[in-house]
């Protein structure tokens, strides 16, 4: 995973917190091994470049978004059915992964192509601290798939608005 992942490009009304300090340090050490092989494995040329990655892996772009009561997740996965796909919160992580198989067959004057393409895809994203993860939906349409995390009674007690004057 690369630190641009973590990045949501397209602005929203707010932005959602982002931890600062790691709430294990086991699984931030794990995070720091994962994203060492990741760019290793990234700079060095393969000859066998569709074993190294599948086609999805940078492909799911998301959007999240803040309303301030919850937090919205949408992920991009045209060609998938909800079936294809698996959502599961686990140490304050939401974690999307799925696989996609095509196979296409067509005829043009006598001429037969078969095409079939697999791949399998994980994006996993840190959740911003309050939300409650029993509390989760996700639906399925069109290829846009959208979680809704609703945030806890105490994380929105938590909420201090502060009025801003012209100066």
């Amino acid at each position: 995973m690369r630190i641009t992942d973590l990045i949501p490009w397209r602005t929203s009304r707010r932005d959602v917190a982002v931890r600062t300090e790691p709430a294990d340090p086991i699984r931030a050490f794990r995070q720091d091994i994962d994203r060492a092989f990741e760019n290793f494995w990234r700079i060095i040329p393969s000859s066998f470049p569709a074993l190294g990655q599948s086609e999805f892996a940078d492909v799911v772009r998301v959007d999240v978004s803040d309303s301030g009561k919850e937090v919205t997740v949408t992920a991009e996965l045209p060609g998938l059915t909800e079936d294809d796909v698996n959502i599961s919160i686990v140490d304050g992580e939401l974690t999307i992964r799925g696989e996609k198989r095509t196979d296409r067959q067509s005829e043009d004057n006598g001429l037969i192509v078969h095409e079939r393409a697999y791949g399998a895809f994980e994006r996993t994203l840190p959740l911003p601290e309050g939300v409650d993860p029993d509390a989760a939906s996700a639906t399925f349409k069109n290829g846009l798939l959208t979680v809704v995390l609703p945030k806890t009674a105490e994380a929105l007690a938590n909420v201090k608005r502060i009025p801003v004057q012209a100066g």
